[in-house]
């Protein structure tokens, strides 16, 4: 089948391939209600033709023209006719092309509007991302900064300060060292040769 062709319906051209293909499921549910209904009464008929009617199950040519067929048979029957609803057609036959072209205005206009909308957002919610990441970043740099582990801000510092605390420990140490030497030998070194030593 050619493109043009798939449009084609029961001896109808649609004009959207969407519509051919809802007029093709109609007349697959016809075929399904002409073989339920054979034989039925007009009484049986009438109530379809009503159901039908109120679910809206028609939307296209293909059906309409299947509940005109229905109507026309209950109408044969002893049915009133006060008692066969007329077939609503809910959609325009009508073209104007004033209105056709406000509506697509319209309707690009808040296409527009939307798009600007969703760009705002957007924007926004990438500025308050981009200030929290700058705000953890800085954190990160102020945490770093002020902890006791070297790292490669504060390694200079950390360690000096952790040679120069060995230092002073070895120092006091050593002192008492000799102290404890001088009270058990009761020898007394000089402060000269003291520092001397220590200098060593």
């Amino acid at each position: 089948m050619s493109d043009g062709e798939d449009l084609w319906v029961n001896g109808y051209c649609f004009g959207s391939l969407q519509d051919a293909k809802e007029a093709r499921n109609e007349s697959q549910t016809i075929a399904y209600f002409k073989e339920k209904t054979r034989g039925r009464t007009a009484g049986n008929l009438l109530a379809l033709y009503d159901k039908l009617l109120d679910e809206k199950v028609f939307k296209t040519p293909v059906g309409w023209e299947y509940l005109k067929q229905l109507q026309e048979e209950i109408l044969k029957s002893d049915i009133s006719p006060d008692q066969v609803r007329p077939i609503t057609l809910y959609t325009g036959f009508t073209y104007r092309v004033q209105e056709d072209a406000q509506k697509a205005a319209m309707r690009q206009a808040e296409a527009i509007a939307q798009r600007k909308e969703k760009k705002d957002y957007r924007f926004r919610v990438s500025l308050c991302v981009n200030f929290l990441l700058a705000v953890l970043v800085a954190g990160m740099f102020l945490i770093t900064l002020k902890s006791d582990n070297p790292n490669i801000l504060n390694y200079k510092q950390v360690l000096t300060n952790q040679y120069a605390s060995w230092e002073q420990n070895l120092t006091e140490r050593e002192n008492r060292i000799r102290e404890k030497e001088q009270e058990l030998l009761g020898i007394s070194y000089p402060a000269e040769e003291a520092t001397d030593t220590k200098e060593e």
